[in-house]
């Protein structure tokens, strides 16, 4: 509001509470003031008006973000605005490590996977051979005991030239380029289990390669959120405040929420009833997805 008006505005509302508690005071000089005040009141809220109209906001728009997530996944968060109406959906994809294990063939349980085609490390197995984006990977273990997938040439040998892919993971988090194409890879069911390295009839990945919406990834319990209703909160959160918060500030406090007493995430008296000790790092890679918003003045 203009400052000259507003301090009009005090004046005036002052002097018509000073008068009318005074006697001596004609009708006319008060009902002048009276029409005065009105008038600054009607002027104050056409310039609030005017203030209102030219705040900023988001133009329509979509835009997404990765990061590599907690160590083992592909964080996505895409940010969908929509008549200034912003819709915040947090994901996560497993890694090839994750996707390629499966459980070797017993007389109990018999499996297509047996010795000849599986690499065991620690106590789970892996598929030797792998399809991702039709180039063809094979199963190594490092010597710190890490599973790596490195691309193969025509003859299932491994390609040691400098810029062959020897490292699959590390690839895919490379960039949002790459982490994208994953995702996209992913949902196009272009990530395969081959039975061996000339298998023409290879296992597509179609279920379970993410988080969201996952009936086997971390369901609540009695003592836990779980996986998705914690996401849900801090999806709810982002669409009410925003993500300009410095994540550090972010502390766990005691409290209870709808009659549940737990460790909850809270910056300053906002509640966020999130519980899950990755909230920071959902939030980081979300506050990267907002930093591509393109802002516009109503």
């Amino acid at each position: 509001m203009n400052k000259k008006l507003f301090l009009s505005v005090i004046l005036v509302l002052s002097l018509v509470f000073a008068l009318a508690g005074c006697s001596d005071v004609s009708q006319e000089d008060y009902d002048a003031l009276v029409t005065a005040k009105s008038t600054l009141e009607i002027e104050k809220a056409a310039l609030q008006a005017e203030l209102d109209s030219k705040m900023v906001s988001y133009k329509d728009q979509s835009v997404e973000a990765y990061r590599f997530t907690h160590a083992a996944y592909v964080g996505k968060v895409t940010i969908v605005v929509t008549d200034g109406v912003v819709d915040v959906e947090i994901n996560e994809a497993f890694l090839p490590h994750t996707l390629a294990a499966v459980m070797v063939s017993t007389l109990a349980v018999p499996t297509v996977w047996n010795e000849t085609n599986t690499i065991t490390i620690g106590t789970s197995s892996y598929a030797q051979y792998i399809l991702y984006n039709g180039t063809v990977f094979k199963a190594l273990k490092t010597d710190a005991g890490v599973l790596v997938y490195s691309v193969v040439d025509e003859t299932g040998a491994l390609k040691t030239g400098r810029f062959d892919n020897k490292n699959l993971e590390m690839s895919i988090i490379n960039d949002d380029a790459s982490m994208k194409a994953y995702y996209d890879a992913l949902n196009a069911g272009e990530f395969k289990l081959l039975k061996s390295f000339d298998d023409t009839t290879p296992i597509a990945i179609t279920e379970n390669q993410f988080k969201d919406g996952n009936p086997n990834y971390w369901q609540p319990n009695a003592t836990s959120l779980g996986w998705q209703r914690n996401i849900d909160l801090i999806e709810a959160f982002l669409e009410e405040y925003g993500a300009a918060f410095d994540t550090l500030t972010f502390t766990k406090v005691l409290t209870t929420l709808n009659e549940v007493e737990d460790n909850y995430w809270q910056i300053g008296d906002i509640q966020t009833g999130a519980t899950n000790s990755d909230f920071q790092d959902y939030f980081q890679l979300a506050q990267t997805a907002f930093g591509q918003l393109e802002t516009e003045v109503k």
